[in-house]
């Protein structure tokens, strides 16, 4: 357990903060006053585990904050001279410094009913990108804007303005998402739809309608370039070293995409999908198999939906990792690390966090995530345990789980895979009670508990303890070595 430190300046600052109105309009009170929420109220929880992936043994911490954040939790995320800084949807950022939050000071868009999307840091500009939604002031249409914010010692003062360097009405149709991601040179962005449209004119198929649409702006002409169509609702635009731009999409039922932007291209939306209709199992009404086809498959889809959502180039996090991609999901709850060859996916392995990840961002050796669930994640490199070079546990008996670690994990109890659940704190844990998604039949109706008695009974005939068990450990245990199995499982925590 680990407490929030706020001096007092900095209590009545965020506060402040959030009374003041991002827009020129009256916002209702935050729930600050009351004792159920905010932050000078709440104290945090802290707490820290293990996760072995396939190359790397991880150290993972969350830090879980106030019923305040768990519903409006500032999931946006970027790094601006080596400082965390957090925004929610509305605008309202801070820097972040172990446990310290601090009000960053920026100035509002000056724009009605902003909604922030994505923000960007880039070194080399000295400024702050974001894509937002807004209304117009007369006529109350939608808008999707391009700004930035050039950071100075002067920015939280009323010298300091967002300039809109790209602007598009969509009239009264609502947009749904934007992402962007910026170069030395251009601003790469993409207007997400989860509307079709009209059936013989799909607005991600119109070229006249920048919804479903992805764009390069040059922040040297300040001109404004369509790249592609057939987008539907991108959470994350990746401008990799090579300088490639690749991107996730969250399809409907499955068809979640990985792909990277090619000029003149149509991702397919909603004409070619990669999964099917939400409630139907038909892929769409006009898609039919051919050998030619006008629209770009994506390098990988998921079937079904993880909800893949933020997307980082690993850079000097680890030599095993580096050059990686690293994706965060909503629905698997899990970063996925994706080896690339050839713009071919190699190999891609899930690392389950167990919150549905929202941003994502990468500071020296340490990966920073933000969740829905209101909660800070940081992710780095177990050196010790990297140096002991042994994915057995680091506890009295350890070296005896041999035969366990091909299907089980070692991690923390609510991380699992599709092999077996977890061990750690295996020991006094319900009978096949726990989240793991395949216990047999025979294991779901046994009552009980784990403890010494039913895990040497379990181990040294698991067909007899529960007929029909999918547990097979291929060799006879001794009385002895089932001992001593027990014995390490005991300090399992």
């Amino acid at each position: 357990m680990r407490k929030i430190i706020f001096s007092s300046t900095t209590v009545v600052l965020f506060f402040l903060a959030l009374l003041i109105p991002f827009v020129v309009q009256a916002q209702s009170a935050v729930c600050w006053e009351s004792a159920d929420c905010g932050l000078n109220h709440q104290p945090v929880q802290f707490s820290s585990y293990n996760i072995d992936s396939t190359l790397l043994p991880l150290n993972v911490s969350k830090t879980t904050y106030s019923k305040y954040y768990t519903l409006n939790f500032p999931g946006l995320i970027t790094a601006i001279h080596d400082r965390l800084m957090l925004s929610d949807s509305s605008g309202n950022m801070s820097f972040i410094n172990g446990d310290t939050f601090l009000e960053a000071g920026f100035p509002a868009i000056a724009k009605k009913n902003v909604t922030l999307r994505d923000i960007k840091y880039k070194e080399k500009f000295d400024s702050l990108f974001a894509c937002f939604h807004y209304q117009d002031d007369i006529d109350n249409s939608h808008h999707t804007a391009i700004g930035r914010l050039q950071i100075t010692k002067k920015t939280a003062d009323n010298t300091s303005r967002w300039i809109v360097l790209y602007d598009t009405n969509h009239k009264d149709i609502q947009p749904d998402n934007c992402v962007l991601d910026v170069t030395d040179a251009k601003v790469y962005f993409i207007i997400g739809s989860l509307k079709e449209g009209q059936a013989e004119r799909p607005y991600a198929q119109d070229k006249e309608n920048s919804l479903g649409k992805s764009f390069a702006l040059d922040l040297g002409t300040g001109k404004t370039k369509l790249l592609a169509t057939g987008h539907r609702m991108s959470l994350s635009i990746l401008s990799r070293k090579n300088g490639q731009v690749w991107f996730t999409e969250n399809g409907e039922r499955g068809g979640d995409k990985l792909s990277f932007l090619e000029s003149g291209q149509n991702y397919g939306w909603p004409v070619n999908i990669s999964g099917t209709k939400y409630f139907r199992f038909s892929k769409s009404t006009k898609h039919r198999k051919e050998e030619s086809s006008p629209f770009t498959e994506a390098v990988y889809s998921w079937l079904p939906s993880i909800a893949p959502s933020s997307l980082i180039e690993l850079n000097d996090f680890h030599p095993e990792w580096d050059g990686d991609l690293l994706m965060g999901s909503l629905k698997a709850q899990s970063l996925y690390r994706i080896r690339l060859v050839n713009n071919h996916i190699q190999s891609i392995e899930q690392i389950h966090i167990g919150q549905r990840i929202r941003g994502m961002q990468q500071m020296g050796k340490t990966i920073w995530l933000t969740t829905d669930e209101g909660a800070l994640v940081t992710v780095n490199v177990d050196e010790r345990r990297l140096n002991s070079n042994t994915a057995l546990p680091d506890i009295p008996g350890g070296s005896s789980l041999g035969l366990c670690v091909n299907c089980h994990s070692f991690s923390h109890p609510d991380v699992t895979s599709a092999f077996g659940p977890p061990l750690s704190g295996i020991f006094g844990r319900n009978i096949a009670m726990h989240n793991f998604s395949y216990f047999s039949e025979s294991l779901k109706k046994k009552i009980g508990i784990w403890d010494e008695a039913s895990l040497t009974s379990f181990l040294l005939d698991p067909q007899a303890f529960a007929p029909g068990t999918t547990m097979k450990i291929g060799v006879k245990l001794s009385i002895e070595e089932v001992s001593k199995i027990v014995g390490a499982l005991k300090n399992m925590k």
